[in-house]
């Protein structure tokens, strides 16, 4: 199994081990925030028990069931953002207007039932969406059968990068995009955006600088943005873009 070096989890954020006990057949380490969020990362991008295990030098037991309860508890982590971005997103449907929306990472849907044509895509099966494919490859296929939509939200737990390119040859009036990327200015990594954005160091490593290379990148796509919002959460910024 290949990991990716960006992946793994330095030793300063791990927790520490705690005594045995007459249930436990080693010594068991606390859970830091830091763990959390990145096995939460991983999760969202696709990884498996094992490849996360590995990232955080833990048991895949240990994660697997550490998962599987935050799963339960419906992602309380990021609830305290959820009410600014609903915000957002209300005062973003009132001036697009959309008549059509491609929820490209939509385990639940924030515009159902506002939309009239809403198509929903969530990679795990677990959840009733319109498609349950790996979000690259099934813009790829919409795009091959030339669908078009008012509005592309690409709120990845990650990177939604790859998906960029074809969002702005397929939206008609606005793009939101979740810039899961400032996840690892909280590990003063630069490895990711390196490639993605030719930031090569902290002190460059902005929203104003991603901000200027994905309107770029969407002139390159015959698509020119204005940024109307920008919610910034912690290690999460969600850009509200209307295209004119």
């Amino acid at each position: 199994m290949i990991i990716f070096p960006e992946h793994i989890l330095e030793d300063k954020y791990k927790g520490e081990h705690t005594k045995k006990t007459h249930l436990t057949i080693n010594t068991p380490r606390k859970w830091t925030t830091e763990e959390i969020e990145h096995a939460l990362k991983l999760r969202g991008m696709g990884f498996n028990y094992e490849y996360i295990s590995k990232c955080l030098d833990r048991d895949i037991t240990s994660v697997s069931i550490k998962l599987k309860r935050l799963s339960k508890k419906n992602d309380c982590y990021n609830e305290k953002h959820r009410e600014q971005k609903y915000e957002l997103n209300e005062k973003f449907i009132k001036l697009i207007k959309p008549n059509s929306v491609l929820d490209l990472y939509a385990a639940n849907s924030w515009y159902s039932n506002k939309i009239n044509n809403l198509t929903t895509n969530d990679k795990d099966k677990k959840f009733k969406t319109d498609f349950n494919e790996d979000a690259s490859k099934l813009i790829a296929k919409l795009y091959y059968e030339n669908k078009k939509y008012d509005i592309i939200d690409l709120d990845s737990y990650g990177s939604a990068y790859d998906c960029f390119e074809l969002s702005f040859r397929m939206a008609k009036k606005g793009i939101i995009i979740t810039l899961g990327e400032f996840g690892h200015l909280r590990w003063k990594r630069t490895d990711f955006v390196e490639k993605k954005y030719n930031i090569f160091n902290l002190q460059d490593f902005n929203f104003d600088n991603i901000n200027k290379k994905i309107i770029e990148k969407a002139k390159q796509n015959n698509c020119n943005l204005k940024l109307l919002f920008l919610g910034d959460y912690k290690n999460i910024k969600r850009a509200y873009y209307k295209i004119i």
